[in-house]
């Protein structure tokens, strides 16, 4: 039997009809329609069926999965899945539990972009992994199919580690003030160190270099940033040319940003340099995201600091003493900041000598 016939078998046990089969055969999407087969959940729901079996009203039902990028289905529709069923009763169960369904849509917003990211990071890995010169694409769909088999029993435990291990360092680094108890709500406001570290001339590289050539710079730059970020720093995201950061201490910060010019300065000729800004005040937590005035301030650093160099405010001057601060000359004016500003600049290299 031979990978076209093998394929077919599969398909057609796991409830595939030959229309099917044709159809996706010649739209050239067979690997696609094995990798669904594989990780089942067949389209057999209709908005108002997920809704009867999760006790859901269909208007909520409809904002959740909206905001988690599920399909926004037409009335009588089958377009959901045994999976959305279990995720509807999951949510049923944390309303049930007293928690708000404004703040569920919100979870579910972040629950999603942060599942889009993953499944897109393994899809990447697993494709290049895969693929082998000259696969026809029942070879290749067969493929798929048989390492999802073998992969996606691993999933939840991985998901189910990972969330575990970031919820407990949230709540070990977020102690719940007096104020808080008080008021019945966590303040989502603290005093925090902010910094961006953003590549120079990233978007002209776009019109010199391959898309995938981009793609890697910017991926070196968020493995750069992962693993210069140490406790109490938090690599907030990276958003293709930046990185964000936020810390309680300005000296952990100033110790994260210095590495990562450092390891920026130490990549191929062909990567951009890297200016980094840096301001401490209030900022907002909300979803993961941090706001605010400072975090602003810390962008507009960033886009005015030198390659090589980190820029930052009085305030961080002031909480990180030790360093070879050198003071701007005048009161900068920034973009969109309304208050002139009292700047400092730290170049990296003479922290370097000086612990070396």
């Amino acid at each position: 039997m031979d990978d076209r016939d093998r394929l077919a078998k599969r398909l057609r046990e796991a409830g595939c009809s030959k229309a099917d089969l044709d159809r996706a055969s010649a739209e050239g999407r067979l690997p696609t329609l094995a990798v669904e087969y594989a990780l089942g959940s067949a389209s057999v729901y209709t908005l108002t069926g997920v809704a009867q079996a999760s006790k859901l009203d269909t208007g909520f039902l409809r904002e959740l999965f909206q905001a988690m990028g599920r399909p926004s289905a037409a009335r009588g529709e089958r377009v959901f899945t045994d999976d959305d069923v279990e995720v509807a009763r999951v949510v049923r169960g944390f309303l049930d539990a007293g928690l708000p369904r404004a703040e569920m849509l919100e979870v579910g917003r972040v629950l999603s972009l942060g599942m889009s990211h993953a499944a897109e990071a393994v899809r990447r890995v697993m494709g290049d992994a895969l693929l082998r010169s000259g696969d026809s694409e029942f070879t290749v769909a067969l493929r798929y199919a048989e390492a999802v088999d073998r992969l996606a029993p691993l999933a939840p435990s991985l998901l189910s580690s990972e969330f575990r291990a970031h919820l407990r360092d949230g709540i070990r680094s977020h102690l719940v003030t007096e104020a808080e108890r008080e008021a019945g709500a966590l303040d989502g406001t603290r005093e925090v160190a902010v910094a961006f570290a953003d590549l120079v001339d990233y978007t002209r590289l776009g019109e010199s270099l391959d898309p995938e050539d981009v793609g890697r710079i910017a991926g070196r730059l968020a493995q750069i940033a992962a693993t210069a970020a140490k406790r109490p720093v938090t690599l907030v995201k990276t958003i293709g040319d930046a990185a964000m950061f936020v810390s309680p201490d300005a000296e952990a910060m100033i110790d994260t940003l210095g590495t990562v010019v450092r390891n920026v300065e130490c990549e191929r000729d062909d990567f951009p340099a890297v200016r980094v800004g840096v301001a401490y005040g209030p900022a907002t937590n909300r979803s993961g995201d941090w706001f605010g005035a400072t975090v602003n301030l810390a962008s507009r650093l960033a886009n005015a600091s030198k390659p090589g160099r980190i820029s930052a405010t009085e305030e961080i001057r002031v909480r990180a003493p030790q360093e070879d601060w050198k003071r701007t000359r005048r009161l900068r004016s920034l973009k969109g900041i309304s208050d002139r500003q009292k700047l400092f600049s730290l170049a990296v290299d003479e922290r370097r000598l000086k612990k070396s």
